[in-house]
């Protein structure tokens, strides 16, 4: 902490904050960047108190946890439930309190606090303001705000989210899903002194976000976290729930399941959700990951950890996923160095599965495509040379060292058996003359005729040369030509 930041300089910032998160809670504004700023200069460690008292903490929690005006009253669950939209701050907390940033969010998660039963007086206690210390709101402007009628049941449950903040996950899908029509977007304030109503009593979604101090889409995530509530948990159906009815709510740990934090669409919601299950990790944490491409990608760039798990990541996709693996393909092929690459790293794996091959079958294949059984030492060599091809930082010339290695053995077992290398041979001129056939059987005449320029001709003179050549050869010079059978002579000359 530099110079500047002295305890009564400190003070200004803990007040404020202290003052933010007991009256207020608009939107949020104000108590992220005030947490942020009082842990980056380290004002939590030394501060003056409204009543002139030096205080001082040693630790992070002793400081949020401390009873006004000497901390801020709060435990660290309901501090991190506060800021649960705030990835970088959560992770400063975290850094404090010596937990992993899982750790921090899954206890708050858990927190007793949050697990409600359908009795009023468990929902008032959990509600309670914990900065309701005297000292604490000395000088302070009352509560409520003025356009909020306390008599009326919804203006109190838009009070008392303005004015406690985050205190758990189903009271808040709760009092929302009780006092919001859905159905009634287009209603605004200007409809009548607390906003049009619903048979029922309930207000539109925006109309309940205006008194409570949040945005419209930060309602919507816990009514929808309440319809997710309605398929999983069979909880009460929207039109059984009017203003002011209590009904019992699940377990604080089944809240991860329906609710999803940000602006994410609930199809993808669930896909996210579910694949956070399946890792083990937090839902909020894949969630944020997602929300984030543009962080995401830096990471990758930057950080080479990262980047072999984006890595891992993709071709775990891509094997269960024929659509992505096409799109893949399509972007390697059109990337000339990828190209490249690709084919490089095709010859280097076609070569060490042949290794890999002769030492599971212990046999080698010759070029033609015969197979040569393998002698005992041959067996032992190749295993040696598995083991090089085999190891994390083998090369292009290791694999392909070893690649030639076998084939120097077939060649040498084709040469110690005379009738093999016929064969191989055999093999390999028949191999080449079937492509030499299949090019030719896909020449159509009518097209050569119409095409052929002197170049062509002299190539097809040349090649039909070649083919009586090599006739020749395998006929011993025997060659043999049709003649011409002129008509039939009829014993006078012409």
């Amino acid at each position: 902490m530099s110079e500047a930041h002295t305890a009564d300089g400190n003070a200004v910032l803990i007040n404020a904050l202290s003052s933010s998160m007991r009256r207020t809670m608009n939107g949020m504004e104000t108590v992220p960047g005030l947490v942020r700023q009082i842990i980056e200069e380290g004002s939590w460690r030394n501060f003056t108190s409204p009543r002139g008292e030096q205080v001082q903490h040693t630790t992070f929690e002793s400081f949020v946890t401390a009873k006004p005006t000497r901390g801020l009253g709060y435990t660290i669950e309901e501090l991190v439930r506060l800021l649960a939209d705030e990835p970088e701050t959560l992770a400063q907390i975290a850094d404090l309190t010596g937990r992993s940033l899982t750790e921090l969010q899954q206890d708050a998660t858990d927190d007793p606090g949050t697990a409600v039963t359908a009795t009023a007086p468990q929902q008032e206690a959990l509600w309670r303001d914990p900065s309701d210390d005297l000292g604490a709101t000395a000088g302070d402007q009352p509560l409520p705000e003025p356009d909020l009628n306390l008599d009326d049941p919804v203006d109190r449950d838009a009070y008392e989210l303005r004015s406690v903040g985050k205190s758990g996950g189903w009271v808040w899908a709760l009092k929302v899903a009780r006092n919001v029509n859905a159905g009634a977007a287009g209603q605004s304030p200007e409809d009548g002194a607390f906003g049009a109503r619903a048979d029922c009593g309930k207000v539109s979604a925006s109309e309940f976000a205006r008194r409570i101090g949040w945005s419209t889409p930060r309602v919507m995530r816990y009514y929808r976290a309440w319809e997710q509530g309605i398929n999983k948990l069979a909880l009460p159906h929207f039109n059984e729930l009017t203003p002011g009815h209590d009904v019992p709510l699940p377990a604080a740990n089944t809240w991860s399941e329906c609710f999803t934090p940000g602006r994410v669409s609930p199809d993808r919601a669930d896909a996210l959700t579910a694949g956070a299950h399946a890792a083990g990790l937090s839902v909020r944490e894949v969630i944020y990951a997602a929300k984030s491409p543009g962080a995401m990608k830096a990471a990758i760039l930057a950080d080479e950890s990262t980047a072999e798990a984006a890595r891992s990541a993709v071709l775990e996709r891509a094997r269960n996923d024929q659509e992505y693996r096409a799109a893949l393909a399509r972007t390697i092929a059109c990337e000339p160095v990828f190209r490249k690459e690709t084919a490089v790293e095709a010859r280097k794996a076609e070569r060490a599965e042949y290794v890999r091959h002769a030492v599971t079958e212990g046999k080698i294949r010759t070029p033609a495509g015969q197979t040569i059984e393998l002698a005992p030492s041959e067996k032992r060599d190749a295993k040696e040379l598995l083991d090089v091809v085999d190891r994390p930082d083998a090369t292009a010339e290791d694999i392909t060292g070893a690649y030639e290695a076998l084939q120097n053995i077939a060649a040498r077992a084709l040469e110690a058996a005379p009738d093999l290398q016929v064969q191989e041979s055999r093999a390999q001129l028949t191999k080449a003359l079937t492509a030499i056939a299949k090019g030719l059987q896909a020449i159509d005449p009518s097209h050569l005729t119409t095409a052929a320029d002197d170049a062509l001709k002299d190539k097809l003179v040349d090649l039909h040369k070649q083919i009586t050549d090599l006739t020749a050869a395998v006929t011993g010079g025997d060659k043999r030509h049709l003649r011409v059978i002129g008509p039939k002579a009829t014993g006078t000359d012409t």
